[in-house]
């Protein structure tokens, strides 16, 4: 019989929608990201018309005038040691830590197509033991607060690539080890149920914590070994939205705001975005976020300063 209007839904029918309701909850919670509900229809469409991050991705190619910054870090260097010394790159992680607070919309990715924000700001990178070709590689993922400091940033840097360029082993070196002697059939078994698993939400902590790819960003500073910034893709496993490659520092000619053709130091970067997570103009602002915080190193000094501050006078001025 169908129940009339106003009788009573059978208890065991409430009880089946209320542990369906628990499922589903279950099913969407993660252990690295918080789901964001809030969305336009559109962004929650999105998902399931773009659905790789390789068909997702915008490159954003931005050139940085460093000349304050070179001039700061010689300053600030002078009379160091050589391991209490700053270097461009604890600047670049510590404006990327500082843009993923400020701007948190970027610090969101796409899993079992719904957008989760992060629950930690993370940046993960390439260490090399040493400048050869068979030298070997393994890859650091530090956590951040988004509030630390530069030197704060070059001490955890140095811990953690201390501990890498030793004998001491990761637990991404230790999983890699583990998987690589296994046979192309199973291996491609252990990928497939990988992605299976985390898109559904159900990964095992020890293996999200072994893979460095599950991080806010991912950073590749090619300027170390001298050449210009690759336009790279962004992992199809894992957790990142953001690619950042920086390049090499080098002259560069800029028109000046008298109008004269100058000579600059410039450093070129290279921003690979998925685009389901923000929109465009909030990619534009974050973008300039990041090259005020690197152009001008006092930014990163100033006392919790608000987008609005860093930039000021934008799009109509450079800062």
């Amino acid at each position: 019989m169908v129940p009339s209007f106003g009788d009573e839904v059978p208890f065991t029918a409430s009880v089946d929608a209320v542990s369906i309701e628990s499922m589903s909850r279950v099913f969407r919670r993660r252990r690295d990201g918080t789901e964001v509900r809030d969305l336009p229809a559109l962004r929650r469409i999105t998902p399931y018309l773009l659905r790789t991050r390789t068909g997702s991705a915008v490159y954003f190619p931005q050139r940085i005038e460093v000349d304050r910054l070179l001039v700061w870090l010689e300053e600030t260097n002078a009379g160091r040691p050589a391991d209490q010394r700053i270097t461009l790159f604890h600047v670049i992680l510590t404006a990327i830590a500082r843009t993923l607070r400020l701007r948190p919309d970027v610090n969101r990715f796409i899993a079992g197509r719904r957008t989760y924000q992060h629950k930690e700001i993370s940046v993960s990178f390439i260490v090399k033991a040493e400048l050869s070709d068979d030298a070997p590689e393994t890859e650091v993922r530090i956590v951040f607060t988004g509030r630390e400091t530069i030197e704060q940033v070059r001490d955890l840097v140095n811990g953690a690539v201390g501990g890498k360029r030793g004998s001491e082993r990761g637990d991404d070196d230790r999983l890699t080890d583990f998987f690589a002697s296994w046979p192309r059939p199973a291996l491609e078994g252990v990928a497939r149920l990988v992605a299976t698993l985390d898109y559904h939400n159900v990964l095992p902590a020890l293996l999200m914590d072994a893979i460095p790819l599950y991080t806010s960003a991912y950073v590749v500073n090619a300027g170390s070994i001298g050449i210009d910034p690759p336009f790279h893709h962004l992992y199809e496993y894992g957790s990142a939205s953001v690619f950042v490659a920086i390049g090499a520092v080098h002259k560069e000619a800029v028109v000046d705001d008298q109008g004269r053709v100058v000579a600059r130091d410039c450093l070129n970067a290279v921003h690979t975005l998925d685009e389901r997570a923000s929109d465009g103009f909030y990619f534009a602002r974050t973008a300039e976020v990041f090259r005020r915080l690197v152009a001008n190193p006092q930014l990163l000094a100033a006392e919790d300063p608000s987008v609005d501050e860093i930039l000021s006078g934008w799009p109509h001025s450079n800062g």
